[in-house]
């Protein structure tokens, strides 16, 4: 095999396939006479190339010196024939499963013009399976119940959402080389019934600031039977062996003083950020 003998199957297979389907105009062209009125092709100018293919007439003759023949006058491939649909097959893969635009120009720039070319691009990509994988609708997720501390009602800040945030710096005191700066974090209590928001400032992420900011928060707003929360870095001593301050819920004095209040603490599932919008959202 040779890319002369690939060069002469392909000029066979387009002459036998304009053949079954424009004899009548093939014939015409050859005696020189006009097509008939009838013909699908009256519109494109048709004429018969040195090769005895139909090809596309135009107004780019003066463009042959540095366009390719195929651009200016492309082979015309019948509509319902077998082989527009190998060249529309092997085009679509060559532009990578893109849309009908990229793959009727790949068509062009190959020196092909197919009848219809918009409806059987279209109706090739809808079959496609890789197309329809790439472009198909995304599945929604259908929505759990609420929990039961969403629904209960009661005072505020009963059922209570708890998160923090920050640090960022703030001035603390002036002395004589200067200013001196520290962090502040924020401890962000929210009610799961009336959505109401109660804000903390804490100085550092330490069990002893936590119950503090804790006693303020119940002196403030009355006693919490729940609190619920993410397992973030903040609230769990995961973080021991990495020597990141983190406030340890599971450690015995926080414990201590949630069983000495009555008050539950309750984490979310891990690598759960949906159940925030039933905690906090």
């Amino acid at each position: 095999m040779s890319v002369d003998s690939y060069q002469k199957a392909e000029l066979f297979i387009l002459k036998e396939c304009q053949k079954e389907v424009y004899s009548q105009e093939i014939e015409c062209l050859a005696r020189g006479t006009n097509i008939s009125k009838q013909s699908s092709l009256i519109s494109l100018s048709p004429f018969l190339d040195s090769q005895g293919l139909i090809r596309v007439g135009g107004r780019l003759e003066k463009a042959k010196s540095w366009l390719p023949t195929g651009e200016i006058n492309p082979i015309i491939i019948p509509k319902n024939s077998y082989i527009s649909k190998l060249l529309i097959d092997r085009y679509h893969n060559s532009v990578k499963h893109q849309g009908r635009h990229l793959t009727e120009g790949a068509l062009r720039s190959a020196g092909y013009w197919l009848i219809g070319a918009k409806r059987l691009i279209s109706s090739f990509i809808q079959k496609c399976v890789i197309c329809r994988k790439l472009r198909g609708k995304f599945q929604e997720q259908k929505m759990a119940d609420l929990p039961s501390d969403r629904l209960t009602p009661g005072p505020p800040f009963t059922f209570v959402g708890l998160d923090t945030f920050g640090p960022w710096q703030v001035l603390t005191r002036k002395t004589r080389g200067g200013s001196a700066n520290s962090k502040r974090w924020a401890i962000l209590f929210t009610c799961m019934t009336t959505r109401a928001v109660h804000i903390e400032v804490i100085e550092s992420l330490s069990s002893s600031c936590f119950i503090n900011s804790l006693r303020r928060f119940q002196s403030l707003r009355g006693q919490a039977k729940v609190y619920r929360s993410d397992r973030g870095t903040n609230f769990i001593g995961a973080t021991d062996d990495s020597n990141i301050e983190a406030i340890n819920v599971e450690d015995l004095t926080v414990k201590n003083f949630l069983c000495e209040s009555g008050s539950v603490w309750k984490f979310n599932p891990p690598h759960s950020s949906h159940m925030e919008e039933c905690g906090k959202g």
